[in-house]
């Protein structure tokens, strides 16, 4: 699928490809800023279908998917990795395509701003930007692996494998979107990124992954560190990021040294990584007092009671097949409407008699083939209540 010719050379490429970015951007009045992660969602970067790599299985992306993935799953990433979808399965790139296609349509239906790659291709230099590490290609599907949002405040740490080149491939976009914030107080708060290192296992030496925490109300970040079990969190604790998949104490306290210097403040709860690698497939966002956990009997956690900062939230019981279809990696929109995957019946069944308006959105291809969804596929540009 190509929008526009890819040139030839280096620097027409790029220079078509910067223009692409900010044409979206400049002039068009969008604010930087996420109130929390629950608020209003007014616009958003989207990842694209145009570089599908499948990831190697390097002892990063093992440690990501050792515990959670299934094996066939798991094989086909150890048989395949390097290539691009379109080789390996032409059908199933299609339909990775049409899901992308009927996410964006959802997404501006519902009023929503997106920023996207318009033109059908990345310059060769963003595919191959972490292969010189661990030989991985890019992966354009997930967008969330651009940035968070905190206050006016683009937070960004190590993404996993193959999403390393996705901060790189909207950096015209990033630094336009700054520039052009109309309030004039957008800024950069990075850990250090990425990983150099192939041979480490999870998230790095450093222990910090951008899909770790949350942005809830009361300026607070909720890190969800990974574990396999209760007994695990000690040595976890103690240093041992081999066990998890997602970040460490020790990523959480670096950072927060400088964002505690930005009126943040931090929360922490651990999440049985047995069912996901991150904690955005654990919870569901709702809406601001309202989070969805898997219903297994321990709310998908094994901390004994909920973090103080949703310790008085109320809590909905997620089905645990809806659980392995990606359910708690839906979009909240935060007017009570939900991006969600169109197989997640059963927990659209539960939110439609609370009152809230669940999005079907067609997204069960790229789920299954990463176990990876609709949230990981955006990055909040805007998010703010009325």
């Amino acid at each position: 699928m190509t929008i526009v010719a890819k040139p030839e050379t280096s620097a027409e490429q790029w220079s078509l490809y910067n223009k692409m970015w900010e044409d979206q951007v400049r002039g068009k009045g969008l604010k930087v800023y996420e109130e929390h992660v629950m608020a209003q969602l007014r616009a958003c970067m989207v990842g694209d279908p145009f570089d599908i790599y499948i990831p190697y299985v390097t002892p990063e992306i093992h440690g990501l998917i050792k515990d959670n993935m299934t094996p066939e799953a798991q094989k086909e990433w150890l048989e395949n990795g390097g290539a691009h979808m379109r080789d390996v399965d032409p059908e199933r790139y299609e339909k990775m395509v049409e899901e992308c296609a009927a996410r964006d349509k959802a997404y501006e239906d519902a009023g929503i701003t997106i920023v996207k790659n318009r033109i059908g291709w990345t310059p060769d230099e963003i595919v191959n930007d972490y292969a010189s590490y661990a030989n991985q290609k890019y992966l354009s599907l997930y967008a969330g692996a651009r940035w968070q949002v905190a206050e006016e405040f683009i937070l960004h740490a190590e993404t996993a494998g193959p999403c390393k080149p996705t901060p790189v491939a909207a950096r015209a976009a990033l630094l336009a979107l700054i520039e052009e914030d109309p309030t004039g107080n957008s800024a950069i708060a990075a850990f250090p990124n990425p990983e150099p290192d192939p041979n480490v296992i999870g998230p790095g030496i450093a222990g910090l992954d951008l899909a770790d925490w949350r942005y809830m109300p009361g300026k607070t970040l909720l890190f969800g560190l990974g574990a396999p079990s209760k007994e695990s969190i000690a040595e976890i604790e103690g240093g041992n990021g081999d066990l998890t998949p997602a970040g460490t104490p020790r990523g959480r306290d670096l950072y927060m040294r400088l964002l505690e210097k930005l009126g943040i403040k931090q929360d922490t709860w651990y999440f049985d990584s047995n069912i996901s690698y991150h904690q955005d497939c654990i919870m569901l966002n709702v809406q601001e007092g309202v989070i969805g956990l898997p219903d297994d009997g321990k709310n998908g956690m094994w901390n004994e009671e909920l973090p103080e900062c949703i310790r008085d939230w109320e809590i909905i019981p997620l089905p645990l097949e809806d659980i392995a279809r990606g359910v708690a990696n839906s979009t909240a929109i935060g007017d009570g409407r939900i991006f969600m995957d169109s197989s997640c019946t059963k927990t659209m069944d539960i939110l439609e008699k609370r009152g809230f308006e669940p999005i079907p959105v067609p997204y069960q291809t790229c789920w299954q083939t990463f176990n990876s969804g609709i949230d990981c596929s955006d990055t909040n540009i805007w998010r703010e209540n009325d």
